[in-house]
């Protein structure tokens, strides 16, 4: 018999907190795994918006903006000051194991070809390297969007390309995302910042639960999910 969704994210569900998170606290909350790490890619980079932050995570990091050619978020790029390649949203233009740490920040429900792109992040990253980021689940399209993952699917994806997932974190819930959208993107936009409408109510609701299980069932409504793979 297949494997349940609680078979699946047993082990990869932490239980020291439930609180919501972004791709930068997912590091934060697990920085000795990154202490050491120099070489880094950003895979969608865009404007390259995430580096002043990502050099705050890891200091002393080499930083490498990667994006294919003619996003929106390219086209408007001004920085000369950082090392941006492009692609053709297939096969990147590394040798294998390059890189110590590849970050990816709402990127992959924008990808085309997902399991080339995922399988190309497992031949660039170094052995024993981190896959760290953050993606869609119950998000509404947005910026030509194409896929939206869900914790399941992201594991099983990630780990039939020898990227062992260890680690899943909700984000702002689904729900919020939705009437974010809807009713007023500037009202709640500041739910990005600390727990969004449900998921406090999920905190409230399941308060004699553990945080794994409050961690669960926000990841179930995510509309944001966070993660941290180790290639094997």
């Amino acid at each position: 018999m297949a494997d349940t969704i609680r078979e699946v994210l047993k082990k990869k569900i932490p239980t020291d907190t439930a609180a919501q998170v972004d791709v930068f606290r997912m590091i934060e909350l697990n920085k000795s795994q990154f202490l050491g790490r120099e070489m880094l890619l950003d895979l969608g980079a865009g404007t390259g918006e995430s580096y002043e932050r990502l050099r705050q995570k890891i200091p002393g990091m080499h930083y490498v903006g990667l994006d294919i050619e003619g996003s929106p978020e390219v086209e408007i790029r001004t920085r000369k000051d950082l090392e941006f390649k492009t692609y053709d949203g297939r096969t990147m233009p590394f040798p294998e194991d390059r890189f110590d740490v590849v970050f990816c920040k709402q990127v992959l429900e924008h990808v085309r070809y997902p399991d080339h792109v995922i399988a190309e992040v497992g031949r660039v990253l170094k052995k024993g390297g981190i896959f760290v980021g953050s993606v869609s689940q119950l998000e509404p399209y947005h910026s030509h969007s194409i896929f939206n993952w869900t914790a399941y699917g992201l594991v099983q994806v990630l780990e039939s390309h020898g990227l062992s997932v260890t680690q899943l974190r909700p984000g702002i819930d689904g729900i919020t995302l939705t009437m974010r959208r809807i009713i007023s993107k500037e009202k709640f936009s500041e739910f990005f910042g600390f727990e969004s409408i449900f998921n406090h109510f999920i905190d409230g609701n399941l308060r004699r639960a553990t945080a794994w299980e409050r961690n669960f069932t926000k990841l179930l409504i995510a509309g944001h999910i966070a993660w941290i793979a180790i290639k094997e």
